[in-house]
């Protein structure tokens, strides 16, 4: 008997509602969702809120080692490391028991993260209540098209860092399937992702997803076949997983741009905010126009914003209106002015923008130049040394403060802002100690510091190098982890604050 697949359609009011009418779970994967819920249950943490199944067996469409199974779980505040331990020790023996399950997908959130990521379109259309409370009313119905995009707008950042991943030799024979099976399936999505809107439908299934984008794309069907065959049939060819990255993977990205349906990448942006700029402001007026900081992270991906600093040669009262502008472009950006009369009138060696003191200044001397020539390049030679490592030393309490204002005063604890702040801390740290260079900020966005730079770095020992790792590879957070690298970071600080000072 044919499967009937799941597709959902957009109602009379233009949202999409889940059909629950096509709940089906098959018979061989009934005793172990009946697990699942039971062990929570029983497991009674008041902490976990919700546990959700999603996916393929949501629907009965589960093919027996091919399909995961998804669960998402929702909990009041993170998980600590013994109940994250105990999940995983319960989902690890259970897929003993019934090894036709590939893998158990376990994805963590807290109430207020799952209220606001893009997967929440998941738990709304797709999920399956199997333990706590059904939350799913505190989710808006999502449309057709950007409410649903999940794999579109991640594609380019995963391709190009799964490119870097390999050049770097982190694929082998053991780890490229699930990798070619998993990145196969985003690009698949994101081929419905792009024509949703149009469709005015959402699915998961990658057939599905096939069919429907072949009605908008005919001459892109094959393309995108060859990326389900590798989904069901995953490849350990890197060479055949990056002959679809650069046809169908690529031309889903392009597409999506010209149809403006996701960000574009800087080379795209700097093209415009050059012309932009040309063409708001008199030539004769600027100094020089730069491009600040890294172009992307440690795995590729591009920074959540890039930076842009406009010298000119005095203030006119229409400047800031004009920047404005462009801000309304709705880019990943941020623009900021500076005046050449009322730098030297302070002294260059005074150089402060916001808290940035006058190591900001040696920095943008480094910077790209994107207009006119580098002023601060040429008078860097002006700048006290001393003044700049001061400078650096009140920014890293600046970092301090904040970390400890995100650990004890914020109630759902922000990973990435931590690890944002720590990055920073150990960068500012190395410029001090001349491990690294100005120009470094450029290239080396704080992630590769904290994943690249920092077996070789001296300023902390092997323990809190250790710690950090620990903490980088965690999906909970442990405070007391944080606050034994702080401690030990802080106590590094104070004995160069001290070198400093002399």
């Amino acid at each position: 008997m044919e499967i009937k697949k799941c597709l959902v359609y957009k109602n009379e009011d233009g949202y999409l509602y889940m059909p629950e009418s096509r709940i089906n779970i098959q018979k061989e994967y009934k005793p172990i969702i009946e697990e699942i819920s039971t062990f929570f249950q029983k497991l009674n943490n008041k902490n976990i809120q919700s546990v959700y199944l999603r996916g393929s067996l949501v629907w009965g469409l589960g093919i027996e080692n091919i399909s995961d199974l998804d669960l998402f779980i929702i909990t009041s505040k993170p998980l600590n490391e013994i109940e994250n331990k105990t999940i995983k020790e319960y989902t690890s023996d259970l897929n003993k028991k019934y090894p036709f399950v590939t893998r158990f997908d376990i994805r963590y959130f807290t109430l207020n993260e799952a209220l606001h990521a893009k997967e929440n379109v998941l738990i709304k259309l797709t999920g399956l209540l199997l333990y706590g409370e059904d939350i799913k009313n505190k989710i808006k119905n999502p449309k057709p098209g950007k409410d649903v995009w999940i794999s579109l707008d991640l594609l380019e950042m995963e391709i190009t860092r799964t490119e870097n991943e390999i050049k770097n030799g982190i694929y082998n024979k053991t780890n490229t399937k699930a990798m070619c099976l998993w990145i196969m399936k985003r690009i698949v999505r994101s081929g419905l992702e792009l024509i949703s809107e149009r469709e005015g439908c959402f699915t998961r299934d990658l057939e599905l997803c096939l069919d429907k984008f072949s009605k908008y794309y005919p001459n892109k069907k094959d393309k995108l076949q060859k990326a389900i065959s590798l989904a069901f049939n995953p490849t350990d060819d890197l060479e055949i997983i990056k002959e679809v990255f650069n046809g169908i993977g690529r031309w889903l990205i392009e597409e999506a741009k010209k149809l403006k349906l996701i960000q574009l990448n800087y080379e795209d942006i700097e093209k415009i905010i050059i012309e932009k700029i040309n063409s708001l402001f008199n030539k004769d007026r600027i100094i020089c126009f730069l491009k600040y900081g890294p172009k992307e992270k440690f795995d590729g991906s591009s920074p959540e914003d890039f930076d842009f600093l406009l010298l000119l040669e005095k203030y006119q009262k229409e400047d800031y209106s004009k920047l404005s502008s462009i801000k309304k472009m709705n880019l990943p950006i941020e623009i900021f002015i500076d005046y050449k009369d009322q730098i030297i009138s302070k002294g260059i060696e005074n150089y402060q923008r916001g808290r940035h003191g006058s190591y900001f200044f040696k920095i943008l001397s480094y910077a790209e130049t994107l207009i006119g020539n580098n002023y601060y390049k040429e008078n860097q030679d002006k700048l006290n040394e001393s003044k700049i490592n001061f400078d650096f030393l009140y920014r890293i309490e600046e970092y301090f403060y904040r970390i400890q204002k995100n650990i004890i005063n914020i109630e759902n604890i922000k990973k990435p802002e931590i690890e944002k702040y720590l990055g920073r801390i150990l960068t500012d740290l190395m410029i001090i100690k001349k491990e690294i260079e100005f120009k470094d900020m450029h290239t080396s966005h704080y992630t590769h510091i904290i994943y690249n730079k920092l077996k070789s770095t001296n300023i902390i020992d092997n323990n809190t190098k250790d710690l950090i790792i620990k903490f980088l590879s965690d999906n909970i957070i442990n405070t007391d982890i944080i606050g034994e690298i702080i401690g030990d970071l802080y106590e590094r600080y104070l004995k160069i604050r001290e070198e400093v000072v002399k």
